[in-house]
């Protein structure tokens, strides 16, 4: 039982680590530094050479990993995943976390079994543990950003309605919505406060919110600047479209409940039927951990569980 108590001390203490890299520390300060560094990147009167250095500072703060990180592709992306999860982390520590993560998973797992192959799989689960966290948090700060959308775009529209100009009514749900909508709709007001304007301080919100009905909002507001009309009704009827969204997204979770679970219970079966087999026959199971031969069967039926299990997925993801 020491290794397994090993493997689990190691394994809660890399989370809590990251979780204290993660903390949030002088809020305030980090996000008015952030918010400068955005929209002076959009100014005219910065130099090429300091746009630059702003946004290697976003990366790490170590100027060497600066530049091996901005020939990586796909860590731009990665930075963006990060943001949007709203998190105090950049892409170094990132890496440093994931890295330091699959290395305990290894020490650890050597102390209990010698296959090599359980070794690499506990490793690779291990380090993509932290990335699985950062993109648990964006999807559930998207959700919330979603969820709390309708209401601030009914507030614009009263707001509007009673004579209150667009900038005013941008910061009257940033003052009254709760996180992360405030956040968002404060961030881009200052920047229009800073000199952006309106089409691109919405264009900023659209990326770093990457949300179809986001979208539909701020195309809808910019037709209106354009082409003119009463924006509080448009509001009010985007408003009313996304609610009707979530109606029917929620009739469809309903209607599909007991196919989604079944589905669920389909796909953990043999993980469960082959873990309790060894426990209670290991001599039965012991070809498939112990042979070569048992290592090819394991992979190939992880491969269709996991190509099974993306198929289903696929299946009961309904768009609307």
């Amino acid at each position: 039982m020491t290794p397994f108590f090993v493997f689990l001390f190691c394994l809660f203490a890399t989370y809590a680590g990251y979780l204290l890299a993660t903390k949030k520390k002088n809020e305030q300060r980090a996000e008015i530094r952030k918010r400068v560094e955005q929209v002076l990147a959009y100014s005219a009167h910065v130099d090429e050479d300091q746009l630059r250095l702003k946004r290697e500072e976003l990366l790490s703060e170590i100027p060497l990993m600066n530049r091996i990180l901005l020939r990586v592709q796909g860590v731009m992306q990665i930075k963006r995943l990060i943001d949007q999860a709203d998190l105090n982390l950049t892409v170094m520590r990132l890496f440093m976390f994931s890295a330091f993560a699959g290395l305990m998973a290894v020490m650890a797992a050597s102390m209990v079994t010698i296959n090599l192959l359980i070794i690499f799989v506990a490793g690779t689960i291990a380090a993509i543990v932290p990335f699985a966290h950062v993109i648990w948090k964006r999807q559930k700060r998207l959700h919330q950003f979603l969820a709390d959308l309708p209401a601030a775009l009914d507030l614009m529209s009263r707001a509007l309605a009673a004579g209150h100009a667009f900038s005013e009514s941008l910061n009257l749900v940033a003052s009254e919505m709760p996180d992360p909508v405030s956040k968002e709709f404060r961030q881009t007001y200052e920047e229009q406060n800073l000199g952006l304007s309106a089409k691109l301080a919405l264009g900023n919100l659209s990326e770093r919110i990457p949300l179809m009905d986001l979208r539909l909002c701020v195309t809808a507001i910019m037709i209106q600047r354009e082409t003119g009309g009463n924006l509080s009704e448009i509001l009010e009827k985007v408003s009313f479209t996304i609610r009707e969204r979530f109606r029917i997204l929620e009739d469809l979770k309903t209607l599909t409940t007991q196919s989604r679970w079944s589905a669920y219970v389909l796909c953990g079966i043999p993980m469960c039927v082959a873990a309790f087999t060894t426990y209670i026959n290991p001599e039965y199971m012991s070809i498939l951990w112990n042979d070569p031969r048992g290592h090819q069967l394991v992979a190939l039926a992880a491969g269709m569980q996991l190509a099974g299990t993306l198929l289903v997925r696929k299946i009961l993801r309904i768009k609307i």
